[in-house]
Order: C-alpha cells, then sequence, then structure tokens
C-alpha cells in the first residue's frame, strides 16, 4: 500500500488550468515531481521516469500527447498514466483507449475523482471516468458482455473499483496467473485491445 506522498507529473498546456491542478494535487498530500505543457517536454518527462503516476492531457493546443503515452508503454508497460480530458469526440477517445493507458478523467469531474483516478492507477489498478465509459466503447460490442463467465464478471468487477490484479487475487484466494488468464479470456470475449477498454465496456452497459 502507498504510504508516502505520491510523485506525480503533470502535462497540461494552459497555465491556470495547470497552476489549479498542482493546487488540488498539493492539498491532497501528493507531490508535484515535474510539469510539462507540450509533446517534447512531455516526453522527457514521462521517459525519464521516476514518478509514480503521470496525469497527461490528451490534447496540448494543436497537439496529441497520444503518441508520446504510447512511446512510453511500449518503453514500460506498467507506467502509472492517467488521460485528462474535456473533450468527448469518440473517435479520439476510442483511439486513446487502444494506447494502454490505465486511467481515464473528464475534466469537468470533482476533484476527488482526479484524486481517486491517481491514487487508483498509481497502486496498479485501472480507473475509467461514469462519464467517459460509453464513449470508449462500441455498441456492437456490448452484447459480447454476456458471454463472460461470472468470475470473469466478478473479476472485471473488481477491476472496475481500482483493485489491481495481486489484490483480486488476495481477495477471491486465486493465484495472480488466474487472475491474469481470467482477465485475457475476458477481454477477447469482449473485443477490447486493453484492459481498460474492458472495463469501459462493462460501465457503459450499466450506464
Amino acid at each position: 500500500m502507498q504510504t508516502d506522498p505520491l510523485n506525480v507529473v503533470l502535462v497540461e498546456d494552459h497555465l491556470a488550468v495547470r497552476t489549479g491542478l498542482e493546487y488540488v494535487l498539493r492539498d491532497a498530500g501528493m507531490q508535484i515531481a515535474g510539469t510539462a505543457s507540450g509533446v517534447d517536454e512531455a516526453r522527457v518527462l514521462l521517459l525519464r521516469g521516476g514518478y509514480d503516476v503521470a496525469l497527461v492531457d490528451i490534447r496540448l493546443g494543436s497537439d496529441s500527447a497520444l503518441g508520446v503515452v504510447e512511446e512510453t508503454l511500449a518503453r514500460d508497460q506498467a507506467a502509472a498514466i492517467v488521460l485528462h480530458t474535456g473533450f468527448t469526440g469518440t473517435g479520439d477517445l476510442k483511439k486513446a483507449a487502444r494506447v494502454g493507458a490505465r486511467g481515464f478523467v473528464l475534466k469537468s469531474s470533482g476533484t476527488d475523482a482526479l484524486v481517486a483516478a491517481l491514487r487508483c492507477v498509481a497502486g496498479g489498478g485501472h480507473y475509467v471516468d461514469p462519464g467517459l465509459a460509453p464513449l470508449l466503447v462500441d455498441r456492437a460490442a456490448g452484447s459480447a458482455a454476456t458471454a463472460l463467465s461470472p468470475r470473469e464478471r466478478e473479476i472485471f468487477g473488481l477491476l472496475a473499483d481500482g483493485l489491481n490484479g495481486q489484490a483480486i487475487a488476495e481477495l477471491l484466494f486465486l493465484s495472480p496467473e488466474t487472475v491474469r488468464t481470467h482477465v485475457r479470456n475476458g477481454t477477447a470475449k469482449l473485443g477490447a485491445k486493453t484492459r481498460v477498454q474492458a472495463v469501459a465496456l462493462l460501465l457503459g452497459r450499466a450506464a
């Protein structure tokens, strides 16, 4: 369990928003490990590492941060990245989900949701803002959710609650490899590319 203050990298192009986020995160007991306002600065910070979690605005001016995020995750699949957006165009959001980040949160959500997302993803979990879940998945994939076994549904429900694989294994008295197998099988049944898409699909059906 994380006991020390989280070290957060903050990637946001609007100065006023970035300053406000710094205040919110520090007020929540987190430390700012670095900030960036553009793609090049973000690449340096994210690839350098040394942070517990990164909060990354999908859009940096006219540029997209998704390439940098994908590059980071290709180098370190376990990198804890939360994508932060005020944009709800489904094409870009689905592209973002395929990149592999484990967290998505809307800028319009409250600070409690933002802090919860960062802590959840830093702890190895997945977080999908309920307001984004229906936009991250294809309607046609929804019927595939009925093909999940009760155990797969249970595990994906716990992932949606923010638990990571190790915590789920301990809670359900399963081996971590068994949990990973259920997640792989369930993700394939759902037609999802990543765990976060699978979680979003189930949340979207519940919305």
